[in-house]
């Protein structure tokens, strides 16, 4: 998914600072497990102890991933809560000053929304649903009996008088026959 935000972490523990990530994905992990993206090898900080989570367009929230010592925005105990710009998360004695900042805006969409954000799903703009809308009922025999555009000339077939399309009427004729086979296996 496409973020147009960059989240920075500055990891701290009192007032030194350890390290500082950004990131623009939508999860970040943070805990003592190695793979997390924010490791902390700390015995008090839980394996998986607490996640960032963005989703489309809204804010990012953290919760906490049922950590043995709990997770605190701004010295408040929270299970899950919304992040702001330069809120504190703290865990155990480590705290992560939190900044979020505005991302590459050169993909200019007035929408606010970008295909990518969907991750291989087609996202249609409401003008573009109308309009797709307007099309389909446009192809759509009507009881007038008026063909949709580049419908065959033929009269008379079956198809036509059952009300039924030659997809339709294959993929009947497939069900049916393997309706008979898989009966012929059974009562053989």
């Amino acid at each position: 998914m496409h973020n147009d935000q960059v989240l920075k972490i500055e990891l701290a523990i009192k007032d030194n600072v350890l390290k500082t990530y950004s990131f623009t994905q939508d999860i970040v992990e943070i805990g003592r497990i190695p793979t997390a993206d924010i490791f902390i090898d700390n015995t008090g900080i839980s394996r998986q102890h607490t996640r960032i989570e963005r989703s489309i367009g809204g804010p990012y929230i953290v919760k906490d991933m049922g950590s043995t010592n709990g997770t605190f925005v701004n010295d408040l105990q929270i299970n899950e809560a919304a992040l702001k710009n330069n809120d504190v998360i703290n865990l155990s004695k480590f705290s992560l000053r939190v900044t979020i900042e505005a991302g590459d805006q050169s993909k200019n969409n007035s929408s606010g929304v970008s295909p990518d954000d969907f991750d291989g799903t087609t996202v249609l703009s409401a003008e573009q649903l109308a309009q797709l809308r307007a099309g389909i009922e446009n192809n759509q025999p009507s009881d007038s009996g008026r063909k949709p555009p580049g419908a065959s000339a033929q009269s008379g077939s079956s198809s036509e008088d059952s009300g039924l399309s030659l997809s339709q009427l294959i993929l009947w004729g497939g069900v049916i026959l393997a309706v008979i086979v898989i009966g012929f296996f059974i009562f053989k």
